[in-house]
């Protein structure tokens, strides 16, 4: 009985903290999609110099293209990747394939999620009256789609939040391996389990 109670309470404190914290503005990142089982292989692969491309999507030009590219740049697993808006700032000795890209796309329209995130992309002009961005991210080879997720940023703290968030982002879209049967979390009717 105790017990019982003492787990419920735990739950209780645990959505109060969580509360508390998107109530004071804290970035919010959402748990990724995958479309393959496995992406460490498409990222070597598609940047075989650690460098790729990254188009941003953004009707409201939220932030410079050279901002994204250095808050993006240089997170997650090894090896780490370098973003660059512009094929032609690489140098001769780098391999870049254009296919393979990140896109960023700020105020993303209903219709932009999954597959179209990589082949039709649309970012509608905010009016400025919610305190939230929505951008969402897509790893994509061509015009399919390898991983995806979603953060939902404080407007007044935009630039710093997408700094202090790559980590996570670069982590959920570029993860080593996905956790098939030894994840206590992962249940079997996904499709990555």
């Amino acid at each position: 009985m105790t017990t019982r109670k003492l787990r419920k309470l735990s739950s209780i404190a645990a959505l109060g903290a969580l509360s508390a914290l998107t109530g004071c503005g804290a970035a919010l990142v959402e748990a990724p999609y995958y479309n393959v089982s496995e992406v460490q292989s498409f990222k070597v692969a598609g940047a075989p110099s650690q460098i790729m491309m990254l188009d941003i999507v953004d009707a409201n030009d939220t932030l410079d293209n050279q901002t994204w590219a250095d808050a993006l740049s240089n997170h997650g697993y090894p090896p780490r990747l370098n973003f660059v808006t512009d094929a032609t700032d690489i140098s001769d000795t780098q391999t870049i394939k254009p296919e393979n890209r990140l896109v960023v796309v700020v105020n993303p329209t209903q219709t932009t999620m999954r597959g179209t995130l990589c082949t039709d992309p649309q970012s509608a002009k905010s009016d400025g009256t919610s305190d939230r961005v929505i951008v969402r991210f897509g790893f994509c080879a061509g015009d399919d789609i390898i991983s995806e997720t979603r953060a939902r940023l404080v407007r007044d703290k935009f630039e710093q939040q997408v700094i202090n968030s790559a980590d996570t982002i670069s982590y959920q879209l570029f993860p080593r391996n996905l956790n098939k049967n030894d994840d206590k979390n992962c249940s079997g009717m996904m499709p990555i389990c």
